[in-house]
C-alpha cells in the first residue's frame, strides 16, 4: 500500500495519470466497490429526480413541436428507465443493509456484479437522453436547438457528478449522451453546428477528464483512511495481546437489557466486577456518545455486537470494551443477552495519544497542519453564517532564529509556547488555531464584516509584537500575518493557502512585524515574478541581455577614465527592463552566479574598444563573490580580450562582507594579486564598518548618490560627503560620487578633492555606441569577434595569454 501511495505522489499531478488506470490492491477492491455503490445509492433519488424533471421540462418547452409525439414515447422510456433504476436501488440498498445486519462483508464478485449493472442502467440512461437532440434537431428552429443544447449540456453535467464515483457508470452515461449531441448537432442545418459539436466533444474530455480525476481523489482518501484504520487495528491488536494487566469478565442480561446476576469474574478487577450491579441498566452503566447509541440499538433490535469501546460514567478514563450476542431459549424466545467485557482504559489512553500526536502538535498542543486541512476542507463544503466574514491567517515569527541561536532551543520552544497563548487569547472565537511547523502558525476567524477582521488581525499583530519574557531574559520577537479573505464559493484549498503565503511574503517584504490582507495584485505580481524567473533563463540563449555603460569622469580635466557596466534586458514583449525589475529574482534562484559571469565577459569583450586608459567597472554580488568559477571567469576573460587586469574594476557593496568575512577578504586578496582592481560601492548606505577598509586595501570609495543628490540643499549630506573624502584621501583610495545630476553638485566635490564623478551630468547610461561624443571608440577588427567567443567558451587559446600563477586554473 504504501508503494502505491508513492506512485500517486508522483504522478497525481500530471495528466497521463488522470487517464492512467489505477491499481487498486485486491485487498481494497471490494470495500471500494462496496463504497461506490453505497455512494450512488444514496445519489440515485435525485439522478432520478433530476432527470424526470428535465424529462417534463423537455415536454413542456416542446410541446407544439412537430416531434411531440416521439418525444411522449421518449419521455415514457426515460420514466420507465427511471423506474427500473430506482427499484434496483431500492433492492440493492435493502440488501446490503441486511448484510449489514447479519455482519456480511460484500464478496468481490458480488460487488463487481454490482458495478457492472448499475453501468448498464447508466448506459441505458444516456442512451435514452442522446436520442433527444435526435429527436428535435432535425425538425426545429436554431431557439429550440439552442434550447437542447442547454439541456443536454446540463445533464451531462449533472450526470456525471452525480455518478462520478463510478468512472465506468459515469463514462457509459457520458458516451451515448455525447455521441447523440453531436449527431443531432450535425443534423440541424445551422452552419454554427460544426462549431458546437466541438465544443460538445471538447466539454464531454473535460467531463471525462474529472471522472478520472474524481475517482482517483475518492480512491486516495478510501486508501488513506483503511491505512489509517489498519494501523490503529494493528496497534489496538499488539496493545491487547501483550498488555498483562488486561481483565475480563462475564455478564448477562434479561430480555429488558437489566444485569440478571453477578457476572463470574474469569480474570480481572474486582471495582470492575462491582460496578455491574444486579437489576441495574447496562446502558446506564456508560456516558452518553455515538458508542451508547450504538450498544442500546443493538439491544433494542437484538443483534450482535463485538469490541464496542465505552466510557464508564462517573470514572474519568475508564473504558470498558464490550461484545455480546441474544440469547434464545429453547422454545425460541428472547432471553437477554450474554457477553464478555474488558477493561481497555490503559490501551485507550494509548490510543488517544497517537491520535492526539497525528493531529496535534506536541509542544503547543495546538492542532497540526493535518488537522488544519482537514477542518477547511469540512468548511469549504459550508459557507460562512449570513453576516460573518471568513478569513485565514497565515503566521511566521520574524526573529525565531535568534532566538535559537542566541537563548537556545529551548528557549525558542518555550517562546513558541508563548506565542501558541497570545494567539487563544487574542482569538478566543476562532474556528481552529494551527501550528504548521518551525515558526508558522494559522488561524481560522470568522468576523462580522472587514473592519472587525481589520480590527483583530491589528490587535493580535500588536500583542506579538510585545516583547516575550523567557526565563529572565526578554526577547523581541514580532511576527509577519498574511490574511487571506475566503470566498464562500472558495473550494480549492491548496489556491486559499497559496494566497495566505503570498500575503504573509507581502507583509514581510514590507518590513516585518505587520500584516497584509491578499489582494488581485499580489496575485498578479507572484504571477509576474514567476514569468520573469522562467524567462530569465531564456534571455542569455537568446541574446536579449544588452550592457550599457555610464562614464565616469575625471573630476580635474574631465577626462573620461573610465565606465561602470550597466545591465539592461530586453524583453520580447514587455520591452526595455532596467535591472532592478530582474536582479532580486535572479539573486534569489541563484542564476545570478550565471548572469554575472556573462556580465563580465560581455563586458570585457566591449571593453576591447575602450582606450587604453579607460577602465571598466562590473559589479558583483554577494552570491556571485563566493562562486567558484569566478577567479577562472575573470582570468580567461581578461586573457580572451588581451585586456590588462588593472583596467578591470569589480565593485562590491557592504552587504557582501557580511556573510563569510574571512574567505569574501581572501578571495578579494587572489583578485588583487591578479592586478584586478577593487571598488566599495554604495559607501555608507549599508552596515559600514571602518574595519573593512583597515583589512582590506580598496582602491575606491564610491559616494553613494543619496548624499550627493541632496548636497545642494543639506548641510549633513556635505558633511558626509566632505569626510568620505578626506577618509579616501587619508587611506590613499581614489573616491567616486555616484548621481551628479547638477553643475553645484559637480563643483562642491570637485572643490572638496572628489577624484572621480559619476551620474546623469556627464551621462546617461548609454549603449557603447552612442557614446561616441564622449569616448573615442575603436573598431574591433573583422573576425575577432568569432575568436574571442569561440576561446571564451572552451578556454583554448586563452591559457597561452594567462599569467604563470593562474595559468593551470
Amino acid at each position: 500500500m504504501r508503494k502505491f501511495f508513492r506512485a500517486i505522489d508522483s504522478d497525481s499531478h500530471s495528466l497521463a495519470a488522470l487517464v492512467k488506470s489505477i491499481d487498486v490492491p485486491e485487498d481494497q477492491a471490494a470495500s471500494i466497490r462496496a463504497r461506490q455503490l453505497e455512494t450512488a445509492g444514496r445519489l440515485t433519488p435525485v439522478m432520478v429526480l433530476a432527470n424526470l424533471v428535465n424529462a417534463s421540462v423537455v415536454i413542456v418547452s416542446f410541446w407544439h413541436s412537430p416531434a411531440i409525439r416521439l418525444l411522449g414515447l421518449w419521455a415514457a422510456l426515460l420514466f420507465v428507465a427511471s423506474a427500473i433504476l430506482l427499484i434496483a436501488n431500492m433492492r440493492a440498498r435493502r440488501k446490503a443493509k441486511l448484510r449489514k445486519k447479519n455482519g456480511i462483508a460484500g464478496s468481490t464478485d458480488k460487488t463487481q456484479q454490482g458495478i457492472e449493472r448499475f453501468s448498464r442502467l447508466a448506459s441505458f440512461v444516456g442512451l435514452i437522453w442522446g436520442i433527444l437532440p435526435l429527436l428535435i434537431m432535425p425538425f426545429d428552429d436554431a431557439t429550440s436547438q439552442l434550447a437542447v443544447s442547454i439541456i443536454m449540456a446540463g445533464m451531462m453535467f449533472g450526470g456525471v457528478v452525480l455518478i462520478s464515483r463510478i468512472p465506468e457508470a459515469a463514462q457509459a452515461f457520458l458516451i451515448p449522451t455525447t455521441i447523440g449531441f453531436v449527431v443531432g448537432l450535425q443534423l440541424g442545418n445551422d452552419p454554427r453546428n460544426d462549431f458546437l459539436s466541438i465544443l460538445a466533444l471538447v466539454y464531454a474530455s473535460v467531463l471525462w477528464i474529472s471522472i478520472r480525476w474524481s475517482y482517483r481523489q475518492f480512491v486516495e482518501q478510501h486508501l488513506s483512511g483503511a491505512a489509517v484504520q489498519h494501523q490503529a487495528q494493528l496497534i489496538g491488536l499488539l496493545l491487547r495481546d501483550f498488555e498483562e494487566s488486561t481483565s475480563d469478565w462475564l455478564w448477562q442480561t434479561d430480555e429488558a437489557g437489566l444485569l440478571e446476576d453477578i457476572p463470574l469474574p474469569v480474570s480481572g478487577k474486582k471495582s470492575a466486577v462491582s460496578a455491574m450491579v444486579q437489576g441495574t441498566a447496562i446502558s446506564s452503566l456508560f456516558t452518553d456518545n455515538d458508542a451508547k447509541t450504538l450498544l442500546i440499538s443493538n439491544l433494542e433490535n437484538r443483534q450482535p455486537f463485538r469490541d464496542i469501546a465505552l466510557q464508564v460514567a462517573g470514572e474519568d478514563g475508564v473504558w470498558w470494551s464490550l461484545t455480546g450476542k441474544p440469547v434464545f431459549d429453547s422454545a425460541g424466545s428472547f432471553s437477554g443477552f450474554r457477553g464478555v467485557a474488558s477493561d481497555i482504559s490503559q490501551s485507550k489512553e494509548i490510543e488517544d495519544r497517537i491520535a492526539f500526536m497525528a493531529h496535534f502538535d506536541p509542544l503547543t498542543s495546538l492542532p497540526n497542519r493535518a488537522c488544519l486541512n482537514e477542518r477547511l476542507d469540512q468548511l469549504s463544503q459550508t459557507p460562512a453564517p449570513d453576516g460573518m466574514l471568513r478569513a485565514l491567517l497565515w503566521l511566521d515569527l520574524d526573529n525565531f532564529k535568534w532566538v535559537n541561536d542566541t537563548l537556545g532551543h529551548p528557549a525558542g520552544d518555550e517562546l513558541l509556547c508563548q506565542v501558541a497563548s497570545r494567539l487563544k487569547q487574542g482569538t478566543k472565537d476562532a474556528l481552529i488555531i494551527a501550528r504548521l511547523g518551525g515558526d508558522e502558525f494559522a488561524i481560522l476567524v470568522e468576523s462580522r464584516g472587514k473592519e472587525e477582521l481589520v480590527a483583530q488581525v491589528r490587535a493580535l499583530s500588536e500583542s506579538l509584537n510585545t516583547p516575550y519574557e523567557i526565563w529572565g531574559s526578554s526577547a523581541h520577537c514580532g511576527a509577519s500575518i498574511g490574511v487571506k479573505i475566503i470566498d464562500n464559493y472558495s473550494t480549492d484549498i491548496s489556491t486559499l493557502l497559496k494566497h495566505a503565503d503570498l500575503a504573509l511574503y507581502q507583509a514581510k517584504e514590507s518590513g516585518k512585524r505587520t500584516w497584509c490582507i491578499f489582494s488581485d495584485e499580489l496575485a498578479e505580481r507572484a504571477r509576474i515574478r514567476r514569468e520573469t524567473e522562467v524567462d530569465l533563463h531564456r534571455a542569455l540563449e537568446n541574446n536579449e541581455l544588452l550592457t550599457y555603460f555610464q562614464p565616469q569622469m575625471c573630476a580635474s580635466t574631465g577626462e573620461i577614465v573610465g565606465c561602470e557596466t550597466l545591465l539592461r534586458w530586453k524583453h520580447p514583449t514587455r520591452g526595455l527592463i532596467g535591472p532592478g525589475s530582474f536582479i532580486k529574482h535572479a539573486e534569489d534562484t541563484g542564476f545570478i552566479t550565471r548572469l554575472g559571469d556573462w556580465t563580465l565577459r560581455e563586458a570585457l569583450r566591449v571593453a576591447r574598444r575602450f582606450p587604453d586608459n579607460m577602465r571598466v567597472a562590473v559589479n558583483i554580488s554577494p552570491l556571485q563573490i563566493h562562486s567558484a568559477n569566478l577567479l577562472n571567469t575573470i582570468v580567461n576573460a581578461l586573457a580572451v580580450n588581451q585586456i590588462a587586469p588593472s583596467r578591470l574594476e569589480l565593485e562590491i557593496t557592504e552587504s557582501v562582507l557580511l556573510s563569510d568575512t574571512e574567505f569574501t577578504l581572501e578571495r578579494l586578496r587572489k583578485f588583487k594579486e591578479l592586478g584586478v582592481r577593487i571598488s566599495l560601492d554604495d559607501f555608507g548606505t549599508g552596515y559600514s564598518s571602518l574595519s573593512y577598509l583597515r583589512r582590506f586595501p580598496f582602491d575606491k570609495l564610491k559616494i553613494d548618490k543619496g548624499f550627493v543628490q541632496d548636497i545642494d540643499h543639506s548641510e549633513e549630506c556635505r558633511a558626509i560627503a566632505r569626510a568620505t573624502l578626506q577618509l579616501a584621501k587619508a587611506l590613499n583610495m581614489v573616491c567616486t560620487a555616484e548621481g551628479v545630476e547638477t553643475e553645484g553638485q559637480k563643483q562642491f566635490l570637485t572643490e572638496n578633492g572628489c577624484d572621480e564623478l559619476q551620474g546623469f551630468l556627464i551621462s546617461r547610461p548609454q549603449p557603447l555606441d552612442k557614446l561616441t561624443h564622449l569616448i573615442d571608440i575603436r573598431d574591433v577588427p573583422s573576425g575577432s569577434d568569432e575568436h574571442v567567443e569561440e576561446g571564451d567558451r572552451t578556454g583554448n587559446d586563452s591559457a597561452d595569454r594567462l599569467p604563470k600563477k593562474y595559468a593551470a586554473g
